[in-house]
């Protein structure tokens, strides 16, 4: 985890010192719960790197009015956008760059951990869920965010996210009921 520390602090090297310090210990601070979620979020793990990378990157270049009381918030919103936009950090390569680019090794390593990924009905159920569904239910589940935090983080009312929120459950439910069986 040294590694990870490491790379998401260097994401913001050039900014002002004092702004850089408290977006450093903000993201030293909810690092894992942000990888944790952005796991959850997109299924992948070395993607999930680079989303929160991006995220702490745009963090960095776009800071919140009051960093200490809506920095979390903040973090989430831009790592859900980086993730929604498929912004990687640092940058894919376009065109023919790309073809040239190394595989990376698979995160899941033997087949069987593939056949226990393959069991695991929750995360299943919950990557057939939409996007911003999905966001919504790891938000307030997993993030334990209030309504009006997960409206900041999706961009949206906090009416609305209740109402996302209630649909999101019912589409859960009903995959998870289907997938179980």
């Amino acid at each position: 985890m040294l590694c990870t520390h490491t790379v998401m602090l260097n994401v913001a090297p050039h900014a002002s010192s004092s702004y850089a310090s408290e977006l450093s210990g903000l993201v030293r601070e909810h690092l894992d719960e942000l990888l944790t979620y952005a796991i959850h979020l997109t299924g992948d793990a070395d993607e999930a790197m680079e989303f929160v990378a991006a995220g702490v990157y745009h963090a960095r270049r776009y800071p919140p009015a009051r960093l200490q009381s809506d920095g979390r918030v903040a973090l989430y919103r831009a790592v859900t956008r980086a993730a929604r936009n498929g912004q990687h950090f640092p940058p894919r390569p376009h065109g023919p760059a790309r073809l040239f680019r190394r595989p990376r090794p698979s995160f899941v390593a033997d087949e069987a951990a593939r056949q226990a990924a393959r069991v695991n009905t929750v995360k299943r159920a919950l990557m057939t869920v939409p996007f911003e569904r999905r966001a919504a239910i790891l938000l307030r589940d997993l993030a334990a965010l209030s309504y009006r935090e997960i409206g900041t983080a999706l961009e949206c009312s906090p009416e609305a996210t209740a109402r996302l929120l209630a649909g999101a459950r019912r589409e859960f439910g009903t995959v998870y009921r289907e997938i179980a069986l």
